[in-house]
């Protein structure tokens, strides 16, 4: 009997030893997404900012901003999101941006600067719109 049970844990050790640790999917940021509000800890006065964002399932993006009154500048190039939900990419010219901790509930997208200087809130839409693209330098 006592050979029967230490084989049965030695059994239930080794089937527990072969198993991975589940991994936590990443958190779907693809998609079109609108600037709604940005929570800074440092103020550079009341400027209105207007951004759209395409994150494009497989890497790229485009980046419709505007700062103020005039038209919206267009930047592209390609993102990545780590395996613990960093956002991070480089611009067409080669220079970086990033890292955000990325969250995303619902139609709702959060992007968090390293120690929380800057908090940005995304809501996702169907499309950037036509007056937006329109109206770029």
């Amino acid at each position: 009997m006592k050979k029967i049970l230490f084989a049965l844990a030695m059994l239930a050790m080794l089937a527990s030893c072969g198993k991975p640790d589940p991994v936590k999917p990443k958190t779907d940021v693809s998609g079109v997404w609108e600037l709604s509000n940005v929570a800074t800890k440092a103020s550079v006065g009341s400027v209105s900012v207007s951004v759209y964002l395409d994150l494009v399932a497989g890497g790229n993006f485009t980046l419709y901003q505007k700062i103020g009154d005039g038209r919206y500048t267009v930047f592209s190039g390609t993102w990545t999101l780590s395996d613990d939900d960093h956002l991070s990419g480089t611009y067409s010219d080669g220079k970086g941006w990033g890292p955000y901790a990325a969250s995303v509930s619902g139609n709702t997208m959060k992007l968090e600067s390293a120690g929380g200087k800057e908090v940005d809130t995304y809501s996702k839409i169907t499309a950037i719109p036509e007056s937006v693209t329109s109206n770029t330098y």
